[in-house]
């Protein structure tokens, strides 16, 4: 770059390129030494997906809507559309944001609880559901306001069975139907105590 510079300066020095000139070729210089320096610190775009937030839970179970019964009493859940085999609920209400979203256009996440027999084909194929070799253990849910010993007392009034610690900042339960469910506050999260 320097080379560059007195190289123009001496074409100016020559009469070679008027001031205007020079002044033109120094701030497209400065502009595109610039441009690369910003493009070298700047982290490289990253190609792989991201996900930004939980979009649904889909729970197969015996009752539907005991479960959907449940869920909405014990976590306040709207409800949603539902059928004659599920019923979904929404986490929050339709126009609130999530705690800490300011984007007006983030969807509400959600839980399609249902009942239909694990024998059907899945969707747009023929062939029978296989039966799994993995299984979701349980499900963690954040509650705003929680004070663990508060909330115990609270669930165990609702009639809530096996309700037990999970941590400092955590409880675990059982569903109607015996499956795991994890409420935790704000303070558990990837980095605290975990699930």
């Amino acid at each position: 770059m320097q080379g560059f510079i007195a190289t123009k300066l001496d074409d100016y020095a020559q009469g070679k390129i008027s001031r205007r000139k020079l002044i033109d070729i120094f701030m497209l210089a400065a502009t595109a030494t610039a441009a690369a320096e910003t493009a070298k610190a700047a982290p490289a775009a990253d190609p792989t997906l991201k996900v930004a937030l939980v979009n649904h839970v889909s729970y197969t179970c015996p009752n539907f809507r005991e479960a959907g019964d449940w869920y909405s009493k014990v976590f306040n859940m709207t409800p949603g559309r539902s059928s004659a085999n599920d019923v979904v609920l929404a986490f929050g209400k339709r126009g609130e944001k999530p705690y800490g979203v300011t984007a007006n256009d983030v969807p509400l996440s959600h839980m399609v609880i249902r009942t239909r027999d694990a024998n059907t084909p899945a969707a747009g194929t023929q062939e029978a559901r296989r039966k799994p070799r993995a299984l979701v253990q349980h499900m963690g849910y954040t509650v705003a306001n929680f004070e663990r010993e508060k909330v115990k007392a609270d669930l165990i009034a609702m009639g809530v069975q096996k309700v037990r610690d999970g941590g400092l900042y955590s409880l675990h339960m059982l569903d109607p139907f015996g499956y795991d469910v994890q409420i935790s506050g704000f303070a558990n999260n990837a980095l605290s105590d975990g699930a």
